[in-house]
């Protein structure tokens, strides 16, 4: 790639460039410092040094390289800056003269410069001025015309139009740029004073066709581009104007007479619309005109126009009040009050949640046709990505679901995909994706109805998960799977650290359809003694929020393993037994360093807790500590009692031996609080951990169920004993659950 030369002057026209090539920029994805092109931004422009780069294709360069790879237009020799003149950026000339054997430029045999759209045996054959009111040109369009071999056009010959404004700075003498130009009426002066006159004035299609009206005596105009192309701003022009359009015989024309009659609805005095008599396909008033008619005839047929009934295409799918029941696109239900078809849904749980399972045994309802938890199910197709634990999903849980409901003989529509995808890097996976779910759609007996990608955070490799533009990215090409297969996409993904919302950035959870969050029951066990967890409704946009039910994860035994042990997995199923069991009130067992741990948050809180945030829900009266004073305790604990006949190894240096040590701690009071979360003793939130009050044996009541606080401010208003010591912001974690994956 040459290297640009002249760099800043070209570096400040990088924006312009851009839109000139790729049109305007994608506004979600963009920001002050960075456009992005395209749907899913694979385009890239920094505005402030003016380098574009290309996602797709991981390569790019200045305002040069980027008009030489997508206008085809070379930076040896010039060519590249004179696209730039072309379409009217300042560039300062100090090259030296091009030879005369090398003109930078085409023109015609009279020297006019040709448009890249025309061949070199094409010619520039007609100027139409297009006057200001004060009868000064403001610009031209010009008409060029060429030959070209009657099998391709029978008429022998094609043509085009381009517009150019006079400019004394520019070479020849022209501005090709239509950048900022505003559009006028053709032949304005003359159409004010007849309007001003009032007389009748005929819209047509082109300034021949005025032009040749205007030779017999007949007021008309035209816009400029022809046939869909009448802005806002020509409208002001036609107040109280006696409007009568002659559309050409084609649908354009009529779609353009329509967009007329529509922009002068409110403005113009009358309008009518006169379909000519005798056109031919495409024809029009410079057919008709030839054929034999004349003004006479024109203003007897104007006469008995109708007026325009000027009708509208919604491009947003309107639909009018009294049109609601008509038949039309329905709202229909996969699994009925819970997803929707053709949407986008998350699968939402903490590790160990089951949601996994619960992702399966959905798969399985809408493969089957089966009614999931009572609720309606509609039959079709199964694509099931297994981004994470593929080899679980593939060689255990499938099979207990196979084995527990005896479906393995069944011809099910179900298609396990067992290698990664990216829907982050580009848009390169994302089109295979849609190929093979598109493939095996072919494949099913019924419909592909249902695709899940588990887990979320697998398939966005390298996306940050709190950034609106990443999400947003990733969303969009979820949604482009959706639309290209018609299929749902359900996203499985981790709840956050709060355990109360999608992790990540908000638009995860604002741009989809519908929500279900898996998560354990604290403090429940059926009669069999199994954990007791629920899926609810977290978000149904067009049914109800809230609802959900209960299940427990059954045990199959699927087989044996080479050691003759035996090979289990779980499927999901009710609770057994009424009301779910309690845990042993004599309280669970916590031992070793989680007791450890425990005994210090039982200490933290009963000295230096404060009475919760009422956003946490806890009981009135009832005591949490913020998380960094709780670090602090912990850190105190792990000082007190380390290891003190622990050394460093061989040839460890005494700051790889303490970088060993802290991450050890870090780990170790990871796991702890993994563990304590997992069995319901703590809960935590938006930096905030309290006791549940669950039992535990060898301790006494949870302390901070309901006692008054100590009175002293703290960080949020909440008041903490007064003689608490003030503590570092200590680098150790103290989050919710980190991800330990599901069950395997």
């Amino acid at each position: 790639m040459a290297a640009d030369k002249g760099k800043d002057q070209f570096a400040q026209h990088a924006a312009a460039v851009a839109r000139d090539l790729f049109g305007e920029p994608n506004k979600q994805l963009s920001s002050n410092e960075e456009l992005r092109f395209g749907k899913q931004g694979s385009k890239s422009v920094d505005v402030k040094t003016g380098q574009f780069y290309d996602h797709e294709q991981n390569e790019g360069g200045g305002v040069l390289w980027a008009i030489a790879t997508y206008a085809g237009r070379k930076i040896e020799g010039g060519d590249a800056v004179e696209w730039m003149r072309e379409n009217g950026y300042y560039i300062e000339d100090n090259r030296a003269p091009a030879p005369a054997a090398q003109p930078a430029s085409r023109t015609d045999a009279a020297g006019n410069w040709l448009p890249q759209r025309v061949p070199d045996h094409g010619k520039l054959t007609k100027t139409y001025d297009y006057l200001d009111a004060t009868g000064s040109l403001s610009y031209q369009v010009c008409r060029y015309d060429w030959t070209v071999d009657p099998s391709i056009n029978p008429k022998g010959h094609d043509k085009t139009f381009v517009q150019r404004r006079p400019d004394s700075n520019k070479r020849h003498g022209w501005d090709w740029s239509t950048k900022g130009m505003t559009w006028l009426p053709y032949r304005l002066p003359e159409l004010i004073e007849d309007i001003r006159n009032g007389f009748e004035i005929f819209i047509v299609e082109g300034e021949k066709k005025v032009d040749m009206l205007r030779e017999i005596g007949v007021p008309a105009t035209c816009n400029h581009g022809g046939a869909g192309k009448f802005p806002e701003s020509l409208v002001e022009w036609f107040k109280g104007a006696k409007v009568i359009i002659l559309p050409d015989n084609d649908q354009a024309g009529q779609d353009h007479a329509n967009l007329i009659a529509r922009r002068l609805t409110g403005t113009a005095r009358s309008i009518r619309t006169l379909d000519l008599p005798g056109l031919p396909p495409k024809g029009g008033v410079d057919d008709w005109l030839p054929a034999g008619g004349d003004a006479d005839q024109l203003y007897q047929l104007a006469g008995h126009a109708p007026e325009a009934a000027p009708t509208y295409q919604s491009k947003f799918g309107a639909v009018m009040w009294a049109d609601f029941d008509k038949p039309g696109q329905t709202y229909e239900y996969m699994i009925k009050g819970v997803l929707t078809e053709n949407e986008i849904s998350m699968l939402l749980g903490e590790s160990q949640s089951g949601k996994s399972f619960i992702a399966i045994d959905i798969a399985m309802a809408v493969a089957r046709g089966e009614p999931w938890f009572g609720r309606q199910t509609r039959r079709g197709g199964v694509i099931y990505q297994a981004g994470e634990s593929a080899t679980g999903v593939r060689r255990r849980r499938f099979p207990a679901y196979r084995k527990k409901f005896d479906v393995a003989k069944d011809p099910l529509d179900v298609v396990l995909l067992e290698r990664p995808v990216d829907f982050y890097s580009s848009d390169e996976q994302v089109d295979q994706f849609i190929d093979e779910c598109k493939f095996w759609a072919t494949r099913f007996r019924d419909p592909l109805k249902l695709i899940i990608i588990d887990t979320f955070n697998k398939a966005t490799p390298g996306a940050n998960e709190n950034d609106g533009k990443d999400m947003g990215m990733v969303l969009a090409r979820c949604d482009r799977v959706r639309v290209a297969t018609g299929a749902h996409v359900m996203l499985v993904h981790h709840l956050n650290a709060g355990g109360n919302k999608a992790r990540g950035h908000t638009s995860l959870f604002g741009n989809v359809e519908n929500v279900v969050t898996v998560r354990k029951v604290p403090d429940s066990k059926d009669q069999s003694g199994r954990q007791v967890r629920e899926w609810v409704i977290s978000k149904c946009k067009d049914g109800e929020d809230g609802t959900g039910e209960k299940f427990v994860l059954h045990g199959v035994e699927i087989g044996v393993d080479a050691d003759g042990d035996k090979i289990t997995s779980c499927v999901v199923g009710r609770p057994e037994g009424g009301a779910p069991v309690p845990d042993d009130p004599n309280g669970i067992v916590i031992a070793g360093f989680n007791a450890t741990i425990l005994r210090t948050i039982y200490d933290a809180i009963k000295t230096m807790g404060v009475l919760a945030p009422a956003d946490l829900g806890l009981a009135r009266g009832a005591l949490a500590i913020e998380q960094r004073e709780l670090r602090a305790a912990i850190k105190a604990t792990l000082t007190d009692g380390g290891d003190e006949d622990e050394q460093p190894k061989d040839g460890e240096t005494p700051e790889a031996f303490a970088k060993r040590k802290a991450d050890a701690s870090r780990q170790l009071i990871k796991r702890t609080r993994d563990y304590l979360y997992s069995k319901g003793v703590i809960g935590q939130r938006d930096g905030w951990t309290w006791l549940t009050g669950k039992n535990v044996r060898g301790f006494e009541d949870a302390p901070g169920q309901g006692d008054s606080a100590p009175a002293r401010k703290s960080r949020g208003g909440a008041q903490r004993g007064k003689d608490a010591a003030p503590v570092d912001d200590l680098d150790m974690p103290w989050d919710a659950p980190a991800d330990m994956g599901d069950f395997q």
